[in-house]
């Protein structure tokens, strides 16, 4: 060990190539130009963005409309609607002869509406 330190003591082991700083303040400069000139923009450069996006989109309504409904359990869900409002196959149907008339509507409305909210109603 004590070898070792006679050896490197004296001698600087970080050198620099010969005439490095001579060469340095062009070599600065030319790269400087280089960055300063303008980039040519291709069209696949100007929309790639957009092309993600777009794809982002496509992948999220291909999760929502073709993997989604595999999870979805119809039979559970047909069962928590009221039974009369669905038909023999278990489809949704609206009653037809359901055609109230606007008094009725009124007393349905007064029965769970506050006063406050039928007054904002008829501003609309």
């Amino acid at each position: 060990m004590e070898n070792f330190e006679n050896k490197y003591e004296k001698k600087n082991p970080f050198t620099v190539p010969e005439g490095y700083f001579d060469r340095l303040p062009e070599e600065v400069m030319g790269r400087v130009e280089a960055e300063r000139k303008p980039r040519k923009v291709t069209l696949l450069n100007a929309i790639k963005p957009y092309l993600g996006l777009a794809a982002m989109f496509v992948f999220a309504w291909v999760m929502v409309q073709l993997i989604a409904p595999r999870f979805v359990d119809y039979d559970r869900m047909l069962q928590q609607q009221p039974e009369e409002v669905l038909s023999e196959n278990g489809e949704a149907e609206l009653d037809v002869d359901f055609n109230p008339t606007s008094d009725e509507i009124l007393e349905y409305l007064a029965d769970d509406v506050h006063d406050y909210e039928l007054l904002y109603a008829d501003l609309y």
